[in-house]
């Protein structure tokens, strides 16, 4: 019997905070904030949502056998038998439709990227996560997918440091979390995640290391040559670099915080810097004086 409890695990809401990437643009476009295109990109969030929990579903139905003998997600709603296979087949049309409808009423070229958002993240739930590598790029795009969708709402240019910023960051949160797995798991980490029976502790290491130093450049090179035409977000890049730092040292000693993205708003450095950089940015673009940073 279907509760709201049980649902509500299926399409996992605890995931929807990947979402709120839809909502970059709004914070270093100030001249888009308006109450209009907050509800216009909010209504958006609730359309990826949806589409989102319909990807959820469909991966819990084709990986069912799997996640029965699995130790953690022999507890999800189909696999422990909270949720049959029709119910959940149902909720996934249902799930699938209404964020379409919403996506396409929205705007016609939003509804286009919300189908390839779809299919991507469905051929990553049946092939792409078992090629190495290619598993953690196709988490790139489609996060690179989240941000122009908000984009397109408010119709603005695309901004590349926006696509590589975006791409980057994922790409250290992917290989951290693999490094996380490979180690806890050691032996049978073939058996929870295919790719992790190609990846090595050295090669994992070293991709971390790699994908920190590219989301400091690109950060750094934006905060030179971004929308502003001055040099005012420099002042914020030794607490992107802190932050950086702060998830290479979690990752490098295997800090349960790293095992799970979710979790990592359990490190109490990570949130002070995180507000930190939230007020100053603010600060920055909307009220410190420009005479200041003219380059």
């Amino acid at each position: 019997m279907l509760t709201i409890s049980s649902v509500k695990k299926l399409v996992r809401v605890h995931q929807y905070y990947k979402n709120s990437i839809i909502f970059l643009v709004l914070l270093f476009g100030p001249e888009y904030i308006s109450f209009e295109n907050v509800f216009l990109i909010f209504i958006g969030f609730v359309a990826l949502c949806l589409v989102s929990s319909a990807n959820y579903i469909r991966n819990d139905i084709s990986d069912i056998e799997i996640d029965k003998i699995h130790p953690e997600k022999k507890n999800r709603p189909l696999a422990s038998g909270l949720i049959s296979i029709k119910e959940a087949s149902f909720l996934f049309l249902g799930f699938l439709i209404c964020g379409m409808i919403l996506s396409f009423a929205l705007d016609f070229k939003f509804g286009i990227l919300m189908i390839v958002f779809f299919l991507i993240t469905e051929s990553y739930s049946r092939w792409l996560k078992k090629i190495i590598l290619v598993d953690v790029f196709a988490i790139g795009i489609n996060f690179i997918i989240r941000s122009i969708l908000g984009i397109i709402l408010l119709q603005s240019p695309i901004s590349p440091w926006i696509i590589m910023g975006v791409f980057f960051v994922s790409l250290l949160l992917a290989f951290i979390k693999r490094k996380s797995e490979y180690e806890i798991l050691d032996k049978l980490s073939g058996l929870h995640r295919k790719t992790l029976q190609e990846y090595t502790a050295s090669s994992l290491n070293s991709m971390v290391i790699m994908a920190a130093m590219l989301v400091i450049l690109t950060y750094s090179f934006y905060s030179l040559n971004g929308p502003y035409d001055d040099w005012r977000l420099v002042l914020t890049v030794p607490i992107v670099v802190f932050l950086v730092f702060r998830q290479v040292h979690l990752s490098s000693i295997n800090d349960p915080i790293v095992q799970k993205n979710k979790n990592m708003i359990l490190d109490k450095p990570s949130n002070v810097a995180a507000i930190i950089f939230g007020i100053l940015t603010i600060y920055l673009i909307y009220f410190a004086p420009t005479q200041y940073f003219i380059n």
